[in-house]
């Protein structure tokens, strides 16, 4: 699997028109697994192959079972500058049913292993909204979270996904399913807790203390090029064309090893990109751009000015300095909100 990321890495390297390169995340899998030598080896080979001069922020997801002194000091060689340690849930009910292999001490210890090897930039995320967790269960999870020297909090409420033991648990009528009420409850509670703490809401589901947003994720949400790699990485040139890497990882090295395609792709639409823009935009504390809209799409605030009026009349959004953002109220239903005010 490295050899096959260091080939693509190589093979793609043209892609971004040796723009230099802003952000390197290793996630959506556990790669704190990959030992020095693996990482090393995939450094390297972005080190030679990408322009590195104005990076700004190397992120690592780790579970908490994986954080060692060992492991802290291999990251901190290889620059690797923030961590985004996946927590989830100090109840331990909560981590028995996600399947997880950690528990709230070992999240906890984990953490202080990691401030005490001095990464100041620490990201941990959390679910809420679950049948195990109630509203003061929450508060105190959100307190320590808070007062732990963490920089940044990823905040989901729990959606059922099918074919889970979750799901079919609910099914079997074994455990109760979310409820709307909690999940507007508990979403309450931390906005209230991350005002009174000083933190910023910068997006629906991202917390930051002041300074610390997520450069990588920041970026994604501007709409700038990024290039993925490995099994379902998926990737954008900042223009028109998408693209994602088959999720399988045996045929994803066969793809490599053979020269055959391990990828598909789309041409986007301007529907497809106008869409994506509302989207991303409207999740983030800014909104979008009603300037920027006029000159892209100039009949799309008069075609959807009933809309505007209504969600505005409920508290569901609010417009000033010519930009529509969502309250908090519609950060509740901000699928409903987007999906509204799409073309």
């Amino acid at each position: 699997m490295v050899h096959a990321i260091c080939t693509e890495l190589k093979q793609r390297k043209l892609e971004l028109f040796n723009t230099p390169i802003e952000t390197i995340y290793f996630g959506g899998g556990t790669p704190s697994l990959l030992n020095q030598n693996h990482l090393l080896q995939i450094f390297e080979t972005i080190e030679s192959n990408f322009n590195l001069r104005d990076i700004k922020e190397i992120t690592l997801e780790a579970n908490p079972e994986d954080i060692t002194t060992e492991s802290l000091e291999t990251w901190k060689k290889l620059n690797i500058d923030r961590l985004s340690i996946g927590v989830q849930s100090l109840n331990e009910v909560e981590l028995t049913f996600m399947n997880r292999n950690h528990n709230a001490i070992q999240s906890k210890a984990a953490i202080e292993l990691a401030l005490n090897a001095n990464f100041k930039n620490i990201t941990i995320d959390y679910i809420y909204g679950s049948p195990w967790k109630t509203d003061e269960d929450w508060k105190s999870e959100l307190t320590w979270a808070l007062n732990a020297g963490i920089t940044h909090l990823s905040a989901y409420a729990l959606t059922v996904e099918p074919k889970t033991q979750l799901a079919n648990q609910i099914s079997k009528n074994i455990l109760l399913s979310p409820t709307d009420e909690r999940m507007e409850s508990q979403f309450n509670i931390l906005q209230e807790y991350i005002s009174k703490n000083g933190w910023e809401a910068y997006e629906i589901s991202n917390y930051c203390k002041p300074g610390h947003k997520a450069v990588h994720n920041s970026n994604y949400w501007a709409g700038k090029p990024y290039l993925g790699i490995g099994p379902s990485a998926h990737s954008f040139d900042g223009q028109n064309s998408r693209r994602w890497n088959v999720s399988n990882n045996a045929l994803y090295i066969k793809g490599i090893e053979n020269g055959t395609d391990y990828w598909e792709n789309e041409i986007l639409t301007f529907e497809n990109k106008f869409n994506e823009y509302l989207m991303t935009k409207l999740r983030t504390k800014e909104g979008i751009d009603l300037n920027y809209i006029e000159t892209i799409n100039p009949n799309w605030k008069k075609n959807q000015s009933k809309n505007i009026d209504n969600l505005s009349l409920k508290g569901n959004i609010t417009v000033s300095n010519n930009a529509l953002y969502l309250t908090n109220s519609g950060k509740l239903i901000s699928d409903y909100i987007i999906s509204t005010l799409m073309i």
